[in-house]
């Protein structure tokens, strides 16, 4: 049954082509989403809220000892 199947003259160029834009659609997207985290202004806003980040936990963790000794 299997053996007597013959598959269509373009069957191998057309899902080749296929799995060539399918590809390419993903390696864009990626590209793009890599672009925008490698980019100077992203890397200094991630870098300005990760030390804005780091001065609120100081500030929260220097609360937990100051604030029992203003309540007495």
């Amino acid at each position: 049954m299997m053996r007597d199947f013959e598959p269509a003259d373009n069957f191998v160029p057309r899902v080749m082509a296929a799995v060539h834009a399918y590809e390419a659609s993903r390696c864009l997207d990626t590209t793009r989403k890599e672009a925008l985290l490698l980019s100077r202004p992203m890397r200094y806003a991630l870098s300005a809220g990760g030390v804005m980040l780091a001065i609120l936990n100081i500030v929260r963790m220097a609360s937990t000892f100051i604030a029992p000794a203003l309540c007495r």
